[in-house]
């Protein structure tokens, strides 16, 4: 008797004679027998245990005959089973060859991790702004030695929470340390300037300037009122009408739902009639204020143009017809006034670029959480950023969140042996601290919390900066900003925001073009042009867990053009240049079981010799009347790496 018709005789012994009349269910059993390697009694063991909880969720009439429904249940509730026993088992059973009963309770390790990277070498002297020459861009080594814990890094510094027992180290952590790539280089923009091949040359008591530009303040949500709501949105519309007037004063706007046989301007929001699913060019309506339209809305027929790109919430400026008073037919979309860029005293860059910074570039390191695998809560993608940060010592080091996800598996699945603050204290204060102690005073940490913070009281946007740093054992001096976040750091205005807002303009963008457009420069153009960081309104798909307190919308608007707008987001990391602003993604530091990646910025000063030239056309007598534009663009180069 061959192999196959034993596992048939003893599946019939075990299932009993239906099964022999039943050949579709007997080969989906020889099936399930051959993949999962169980014998045929386990099997049957796993079908009585499915079929008992079918009944017991109320089919009382049911016999328990394997019919084509109960065979893909049963399929889809064994693999659940198998792979949960079987990730237990990877929890709890990883350690060096011990086989015994006794091996889930062997004294745990503490963690090391060991590595070490080297950067090409470059020139020491030149950090000018050589744009017609290509230099050696220095790259990590890629060996790097790991020795990976058997159970969390047990700390007993003054910062550290109490250790409590919890389990071994997953699969996925071994994998993790065992993970290839480590600090290669995905993406390098303007790749022709250097990075900072040594420590700065600076007066050990000077610090980079770091300054909010909008300071967001705790406030009390959930008490928005329907007719206040309804106030900040038409404010939203009347105030690009007047931006746009400002620019175009001889412009008179028109209600687009009177019946017109002229071409009129009209302003007015995006929406969308599609009750769900994605929205097409077939539901896009205008909604108008007020004061300027009564408020109504009117459907937009865009058949006449040809190149577009519209999104939920938009405040548009359009030009058409409206011939029957039902349907405003586009003949043409507006673009509106872009903001005026930011801009300095030649004579204040001069005293901060070459002689408070010796003329030498300033680091930025750049990261987004999560900042942990999946499937644990050790942080070991955050440890290995502190790594980098240690090689690196940048001047600055901007982490974004979530830290500690609401959205995290084992938080949600509630198998947690402390409460979150002590895991934020525990993993990522003590490191920071840790680096601090050892690096007094060169390093400036800023934290951007993100609504799935579980440990932010705040879930709607505008987000306040954390209210209790205190309690995080954050080490002294680190800066907590709100989200959005727009700040400056010396002279440069910087713009972040931690909702994936380009995930979401994505979800909701519907667009047409003739050229070929880079999509991501497309998204982010829409919040410069917008002038603000979370314009998309109302949310569909994604944006749903998304909420937004309008009675303090007006602190998401952009006061000045960003020099860099930081925006991290499940989607993949790039860095670009659109409209003479620096569009960085960094994405995510830890993608499901594996690495991601985060952002160096290497942003050197403006050239000495240009400052000379313009501090010589200067007005003797009002010296600060001169101002120049920063130049971001073009004297940061930005390098999306692997961790």
């Amino acid at each position: 008797m061959s192999t196959q018709e034993q596992r048939e005789h003893a599946l019939i012994n075990a299932f009993g004679p239906t099964l022999a009349n039943n050949p579709t269910a007997l080969r989906e059993c020889l099936n399930l027998l051959q993949i999962y390697r169980i014998e045929p009694q386990v099997l049957h063991s796993k079908w009585e245990a499915y079929i008992m909880s079918k009944t017991g969720a109320g089919d009382e009439d049911d016999d328990g005959t394997m019919t084509n429904a109960h065979l893909e249940g049963f399929k889809t509730s064994l693999r659940r089973t198998l792979e949960q026993q079987s990730q237990q088992q990877q929890n709890y059973h990883i350690n060096q060859g011990q086989s015994s009963a006794l091996s889930s309770f062997a004294v745990p390790k503490k963690a090391t991790i060991r590595s070490k990277y080297h950067t090409g070498s470059t020139s020491k002297a030149n950090y000018g702004m050589d744009y017609g020459h290509t230099d050696n861009i220095g790259s990590f080594d890629s060996k790097a030695t790991f020795t990976m814990p058997t159970s969390p890094i047990r700390n007993r510094g003054t910062n550290s929470a109490p250790v409590t027992t919890s389990p071994l180290i997953s699969l996925s952590s071994s994998k993790f340390a065992l993970r290839k790539n480590i600090a290669e280089i995905e993406e390098t923009l303007n790749g022709h300037l250097e990075l900072r091949q040594d420590l700065p040359n600076r007066s050990a008591d000077y610090r980079n300037a770091v300054d909010l530009v909008v300071a967001v303040k705790p406030y009390r949500y959930m008490f928005e009122k329907i007719a206040e709501k309804a106030e900040a949105l038409d404010d939203r519309i009347e105030a690009i009408a007047e931006i746009y007037k400002s620019s175009f004063p001889e412009t008179e706007f028109h209600n687009p739902a009177y019946p017109s046989q002229a071409i009129v301007t009209v302003v007015g929001r995006i929406c969308s009639d599609a009750n769900e699913g994605k929205s097409n060019e077939r539901s896009l309506v205008l909604e108008t204020s007020r004061s300027l339209g009564g408020g109504s809305r009117v459907r937009l027929d865009v058949n006449e143009i040809t190149d577009f790109g519209f999104f939920l919430g938009q405040i548009v400026v359009l030009s058409g017809i409206n011939a029957n008073g039902s349907v405003f037919a586009v003949t043409r979309v507006h673009e509106l006034p872009a903001m005026p860029m930011a801009s300095a005293s030649p004579l204040e860059l001069m005293e901060l670029h070459h002689r408070k910074l010796a003329g030498q570039p300033i680091k930025i390191i750049a990261a987004a959480g999560p900042y942990t695998l999946n499937d644990n809560l050790l942080f070991e993608p955050f440890s290995a950023l502190m790594e980098h940060v240690n090689s690196e010592r940048p001047d600055v080091l901007l982490l974004m969140g979530p830290f500690i996800s609401s959205q995290h598996p084992v938080i949600q699945s509630g198998n947690v042996d402390m409460m979150p603050e002590a895991y934020f204290t525990k993993y990522i204060s003590t490191q920071l601290t840790r680096y601090q102690e050892r690096y007094p005073k060169e390093m400036q940490i800023l934290l951007v919390p993100s609504l799935q913070d579980i440990i932010h009281d705040s879930v709607v946007l505008p987000q306040p900066s954390f209210e209790h740093p205190r309690q995080l054992s954050l080490p002294t001096g680190t800066r907590c900003l709100p989200n959005p976040a727009q700040f400056k750091i010396n002279e440069m205005v910087f713009a972040v925001n931690t909702s994936d807002i380009l995930m979401h303009l994505s979800g909701d963008e519907v667009a047409r073009s003739i050229g070929q457009t880079d999509r991501m420069c497309r998204l982010s153009k829409y919040l410069i042009e917008q002038r603000n960081m979370h314009p998309v309104y109302p949310g569909l798909g994604s944006d749903i867990e998304c909420g937004v307190d309008f009675n303090q919308y007006e602190l998401m608007d952009l006061r000045v053009c960003p020099d860099v707008m930081i925006l991290p987001s499940k989607l993949k990391s790039f860095a670009k240049i659109t409209d003479n602003i620096i569009i960085v993604n960094p994405s995510q530091l830890s993608k499901g079981q594996s690495g991601g990646t985060y952002a160096r910025l290497t942003i050197h000063p403006i050239p000495n010799a240009f400052l000379d030239d313009m501090l010589t056309l200067m007005d003797e007598d009002e010296p600060q009347t001169m101002s120049t534009y920063h130049r971001v663009y073009e004297r940061c180069r930005v390098d999306l790496v692997r961790i």
